[in-house]
């Protein structure tokens, strides 16, 4: 893992999104624990034309790329999509 990303890792980075799921079940600060624990990223205003394998050459380089989701969107039938790692 990059330095950069060990350090995004460790408990010394404490700033998380203030993006809280409203369905969650537990508290704060059961969703903080979590939420600093996850791999899960999300990546906007990629081209409607990126292809997985272009996504993970990009994300390998920081590490092994679990899997990526490449959906679409309900609405605009555009590409969308998660990588984790």
């Amino acid at each position: 893992m990059s330095v950069k990303l060990n350090a995004l890792h460790s408990d010394s980075y404490i700033e998380v999104s203030q993006y809280r799921d409203q369905h969650f079940k537990g508290n704060r600060y059961e969703q903080e624990k979590l939420l600093k624990q996850s791999n899960t990223l999300y990546v906007g205003n990629l081209s409607f034309y990126t292809t997985e394998e272009q996504v993970h050459e990009l994300f390998a380089k920081c590490g092994d790329v679990k899997r990526i989701i490449i959906g679409l969107d309900k609405v605009k039938k555009t590409a969308c999509g998660f990588c984790e790692r």
